[in-house]
């Protein structure tokens, strides 16, 4: 069957469906683009959520500091109180500048982002308009109403299928360019809006960056005048300085010795169980001695038995030979009754021997099963609270306003009062005790003498002996004097203290 030329009509449609299916095999590629695009965006969304989140547990715990301040009498005015609270405002202030710039870096990105998107989503928009055009166009030319026409002019039945397939295929293109344009063109205006969200969020960062730096600037000048009038009234700045360290002192003296009788009471236990395996092998051997002893009491009565048996035969034998009888003796059931059984030489099998009793480990299995091992978690271990700020570093260190060196055998951590305060690992609560001026201690053992130490906590939701699962919450932080709150946390090894911040995570 021959096949007639296309008109000019189909010629240009050819074109369009060309281009029509360029696009469609463009689509694809840009749907498998939009997962990487989405991907990008919730994690650009989520860092600036952490971001939020950190700068609004900053900002509260600012303010409780500051309203403390606010309270304060003349007196107290001139206190370490104030001047500690001051400092803590201030190590606060320079978290919210730091946690802004990086809030502003995210910011910055989640606008290059839009504004990349922007613009693809306009070159996009520019393509379909004039791809729709074109087809506008052809069908202003050669629309519906020739439709019936080009099909009675076919050809051939063969044409005509052609004819009205391709018809079909420009009708669908139509359909499809209005579509794509009205996604495109929702998808702009979604853009614009989130571009102009993210610059208006830029700006507001901006203004509050300038006003925490005015704030910071501020609170550097009270702390300067604190500190002057401590260092001029000597004898009160003496007397102060004396009770702080008295009050760290205690705190420091209160844990230590529950660290201590905590040691004393597990090498106590230890010793008992290995008391208990002592005697218990020593009950072994005396019970194996006198066992054995038996056995050869018993071997040398019967070795006795035996021969006297032979003796008495031996005489038996010579009687009747000097009496010149030839034939065997005919032995009674009387005389085989009372004959001694023949004993064998070879002693009995020894029992075997009991295998030594080892000391039981302190770690029960459930403690192990639900601890971390601590002798591999360095910098993986959660930390007991969350958006929280050092206040104070472990190990000894000299304040550079006041000239003292105080020791700290943990970390001191600020954060807004009433906090959650979290178990760093599985273990067991071994001990609990108060303070007056620091609340509730909370000691938690885990395997392998390893010991965790919360302290300053309020409400308490555990109870001694309890075991407990890592994050776990083991109550509340309590509120400071000089305002605001600090959760002081330690790690022992025995009688060993640890650098907590080379174990939790970084």
């Amino acid at each position: 069957m021959s096949y007639l030329p296309f008109p000019p009509f189909f010629d240009r449609l050819f074109r369009i469906i060309a281009l029509v299916m360029l696009c469609a095999v463009s689509l694809p590629m840009s749907a498998n683009a939009a997962p990487t695009a989405n991907r990008e965006i919730s994690r650009i969304m989520q860092e600036r959520r952490s971001v939020e989140e950190n700068l609004r547990s900053l900002k509260e715990q600012l303010k409780e500091y500051q309203s403390k301040l606010k309270a304060t009498t003349r007196k107290e005015s001139q206190s370490f109180k104030a001047l500690e609270n001051i400092r803590r405002q201030i190590l606060l202030l320079e978290t919210i500048i730091t946690q802004n710039q990086n809030y502003l870096a995210k910011l910055d990105a989640d606008i290059d982002h839009l504004q990349r998107k922007l613009q693809g989503n306009r070159q996009t928009y520019s393509k379909v308009s004039e791809d729709f055009r074109r087809t506008a166009v052809s069908i202003y030319k050669y629309g519906g109403n020739r439709d019936i026409e080009q099909l009675f002019t076919a050809g051939s039945l063969n044409d005509a299928l052609v004819r009205a397939q391709y018809m079909g295929f420009f009708t669908r293109a139509v359909h499809h360019n209005v579509t794509q344009l009205q996604q495109v063109a929702v998808e702009l205006e979604s853009n614009r809006s989130a571009l102009e969200r993210s610059y208006k969020q830029k700006a507001d960062v901006v203004k509050e960056q300038e006003r925490q730096l005015k704030s910071w600037s501020v609170s550097k000048k009270e702390k300067e005048v604190v500190l002057d009038k401590l260092k001029k009234n000597k004898q009160e700045y003496a007397a102060q300085l004396a009770d702080v360290q008295k009050k760290r002192q205690q705190l420091q003296s209160r844990i230590e010795s529950l660290i201590i009788a905590e040691q004393r009471a597990v090498e106590a236990e230890q010793e008992r169980q290995r008391k208990i395996a002592e005697a218990r092998r020593k009950e072994e051997q005396r019970r194996e001695a006198k066992r054995i002893a038996q056995e050869r009491r018993e071997a040398k009565r019967l070795e006795a038995r035996r021969l006297e048996a032979e003796r008495q035969e031996a005489q038996r034998l010579a009687a009747k030979k000097e009496k010149g009888v030839d034939r065997a003796p005919v032995i009674t059931k009387k005389e085989k009754r009372e004959e001694p059984a023949t004993v064998s030489e070879t002693p009995p099998p020894a029992a075997e021997k009991p295998t030594a009793v080892v000391v039981p480990k302190m770690d029960s299995p459930e403690l192990e099963r639900i601890s971390a091992d601590f002798d591999n978690a360095a910098g993986s271990l959660p930390w007991p609270v969350r958006n929280g700020v050092v206040s104070q570093r472990f190990g000894s260190v000299q304040d550079k306003d006041l000239k003292i060196v105080t020791t700290n055998n943990g970390i001191d951590i600020s954060v807004p009062a009433s906090t959650q305060v979290r178990a760093v690992s599985g273990g067991k609560v071994v001990q609990i005790a108060f303070l007056p001026t620091f609340g509730n201690i909370v000691i938690i053992r885990h395997p392998k003498s390893y010991l965790t130490v919360y302290a300053n906590l309020g409400q308490l939701q555990v109870a001694k002996d309890d075991l407990i699962k890592s994050q776990q919450l083991i109550g509340v932080s309590g509120k400071m004097a000089e305002g605001g709150s600090v959760v002081h946390f330690e790690i022992w090894k025995g009688r060993v203290k640890q650098n907590p911040q080379k174990w939790l995570r970084r």
